[in-house]
């Protein structure tokens, strides 16, 4: 980017200077255009550039430098297109570890979009190196992880893709992240798994208005959900109330344990603790079926009097059995938002 001698082009609102380096061409060079600084425009930005770097790393640039036309770019930002010519001219270019997220995310989307392949690969990499190895996505906002799952989707990239979802989904479950981000990016891209969460995580958080047949926002700042996803929400709703009367009634099943001599008297223990911690108030909603079962088993882990009337090892696979039906719900969340 330059700043502008005299006045300013009316087609630009702002000018920026450029730090990139622009090497001074020969003679022939100029004769020929080759090495001739070009303006490329962005927004409202001029990027003044030398095209060399540009050519050789991107058959669609050498096409669009034929030209020697001002070049307009978009679908994308000023930003983003700075934080890719950076990389374009950084001499070597250092580890993408060292790089800012944010900044590979950008080289990685402009990259792409340009086909640079040298620098899809160095920055996809680095996005993958900070994902897998820092614990940068722990305080991350929404936006980031929206971010990184579209790129990992363009890239066709599973393991980031996993790697991004299941932070996203711990992070939805602890309601550390609002689930309306989540909601959008999963139903545009068909993220069955992701989608099932977020409608969990949404539907905890406006229970007791669908319980009272209240229309409810994504979150507070959100418009209102379209029909088809307020009947997911309520089909959630009325599944998982159900689930939980019924848990309340009958607990996990289990099998006796090869030293249990007493396998009834452990059942009859289990039941009876079962119903008595079952009735007690919860702090988690009523369709918050995943986190009153993890409530459920910590206390009954703790609870004396299945120490004394259970078999050490019956009250063990009783305590795993609560973790099974845990992740088997997890797992079928789509049936009950009828997805």
């Amino acid at each position: 980017m330059v700043s502008a001698r005299g006045p300013r082009p009316a087609p630009y609102s702002t000018v920026s200077e450029c730090s990139i380096p622009i090497r001074q061409s020969n003679k022939s060079a100029r004769a020929l255009g080759e090495d001739e600084p070009r303006i490329i425009r962005v927004q409202d930005t001029r990027f003044k550039v030398n095209p060399r770097g540009l050519r050789a790393g991107s058959a669609m640039f050498k096409a669009m430098l034929k030209s020697p036309e001002p070049i307009f770019l978009s679908g994308h930002t000023a930003v983003q297109f700075g934080a890719f010519l950076w990389a374009v001219y950084a001499q070597p270019l250092p580890s993408a570890a060292t790089v800012d997220l944010a900044q590979l995310c950008s080289v990685a989307e402009v990259s792409l979009k340009y086909d640079f392949a040298s620098l899809k690969a160095w920055s996809i990499e680095g996005v993958k190196t900070h994902v897998g190895t820092t614990h940068i996505l722990r305080t991350a906002p929404s936006r980031t992880f929206v971010r990184l799952m579209r790129l990992a989707l363009v890239y066709r990239d599973a393991a980031l893709r996993q790697a991004v979802q299941a932070t996203w989904l711990t992070r939805l479950h602890w309601h550390t992240l609002p689930p309306a981000p989540a909601l959008v990016v999963a139903d545009k891209y068909g993220l069955q798994d992701l989608l099932c969460h977020a409608y969990y995580a949404h539907l905890v958080s406006v229970a007791p208005c669908t319980s009272a047949g209240v229309d409810v926002d994504l979150d507070l700042d959100s418009p209102l959900l379209s029909p088809a996803q307020n009947l997911h929400v309520l089909c959630g709703y009325h599944s998982l109330r159900a689930a939980g009367k019924q848990l309340q009634r009958v607990p996990p099943s289990f099998a006796p344990h090869p030293a249990c001599a007493e396998h009834a008297r452990c059942e009859v223990a289990w039941a009876a603790r079962w119903a008595l911690e079952a009735g007690r108030p919860s702090a988690f909603a009523p369709v918050d079926v995943l986190w009153r079962l993890l409530a459920m088993e910590r206390h009954l882990e703790r609870d004396a009097v299945l120490r004394v009337c259970m078999n050490a090892g019956c009250r063990e696979v009783a305590l795993d059995a609560i973790a099974r039906k845990r992740t088997e719900i997890a797992e079928n969340l789509h049936h009950h938002f009828d997805l």
